[in-house]
């Protein structure tokens, strides 16, 4: 009864090819790195004429890289499994108006995380560099490269891995399996620990949440942007361990513990962010079933 409702589970079932949960995943992982390669080379070929540094390097960086594993999925999807780019979840219908409602909600439950480690004494606001315009287009010009690069990890492991591995074996395996995969993406990054993977899975299932309840990938593209564009260019944190070469508005300092603060990783390690994940998880797991129960 339920699962009928999910359409793009639907979608997925209508693959002319569908693999089981083990192919799918291995499929993912191949599009993810085969295509990073690929972007990396066009990167070092395309940036090294032109002499670029600062945010506009970073940001093409962040396309280039992204735009090769989101290409590789679309020739699968069109000529593998032979049905429309669409049916991922990326349909036309209010596009826009969906992406800018993620990406408020992202902004709002970054803006959360930084507010409790605040109020909490972990970090002290250290400077602001909002003070002068200029300093608006050194922040402004990553947020494409954040877009692309939230909305390529999206489409991959949200819009096709959770929805085939779901449509060939049960919703809730696609569910689990591409959070799990989610987060053991980032087991490289710099600072990685036990609570950073714990929160990119927690992130991954929240996401897949909000898709099974909106029926679409346009708010979590916004979403996940909003997280990565607030926690690097509004509030000057590194992003899952990396650091971004650009601006931010604010910058803080932090004197917790590498559990109360994340460390090296970030925030996204830090005991603040599993309580605002899980609240929202919370929220979501009760309006997806009102949705679907009612």
């Amino acid at each position: 009864m339920f699962e009928n409702k999910l359409k793009l589970f639907q979608e997925a079932k209508k693959s002319k090819v569908l693999l089981n949960g083990v192919l799918s995943t291995l499929i993912s992982i191949i599009i993810i790195f085969v295509g990073q390669i690929i972007g990396a080379l066009a990167f070092v070929i395309i940036a090294t004429p032109l002499r670029l540094s600062g945010a506009i390097l970073w940001t093409l960086q962040l396309i280039i890289i992204s735009i090769f594993p989101l290409l590789l999925l679309f020739i699968w999807v069109k000529f593998v499994e032979k049905r429309k780019i669409r049916t991922l979840g990326l349909g036309r219908d209010n596009f826009l108006t969906k992406f800018l409602v993620g990406f408020g909600i992202g902004f709002i439950l970054f803006t959360l995380v930084t507010l409790l480690m605040y109020v909490s004494g972990v970090i002290d606001l250290n400077q602001s560099i909002s003070t002068g315009i200029n300093f608006l287009p050194g922040i402004l010009v990553v947020l494409p490269g954040w877009i692309l690069q939230s909305s390529t990890e999206e489409i991959i492991s949200r819009g096709w891995l959770m929805h085939v591995i779901g449509a060939r074996h049960k919703p809730i395996v696609g569910f689990i399996v591409s959070s799990i995969l989610f987060g053991l993406l980032h087991i490289a990054n710099p600072g990685v620990n036990f609570i950073s993977i714990l929160n990119i899975v927690l992130v991954g299932l929240m996401l897949g949440l909000y898709v099974i309840y909106t029926q679409d990938l346009w708010g979590v593209c916004g979403l996940h942007a909003a997280w990565n564009f607030t926690q690097g260019n509004i509030y000057g944190f590194s992003v899952s361990g990396l650091e971004g070469y650009s601006n931010s508005l604010v910058t803080f300092t932090s004197k917790g513990s590498d559990l109360m603060t994340g460390g090296q990783f970030g925030p996204e390690a830090s005991i603040f962010s599993t309580i605002v994940l899980g609240l929202g998880m919370i929220i979501l797991i009760k309006m997806v079933f009102d949705k679907n129960y009612s």
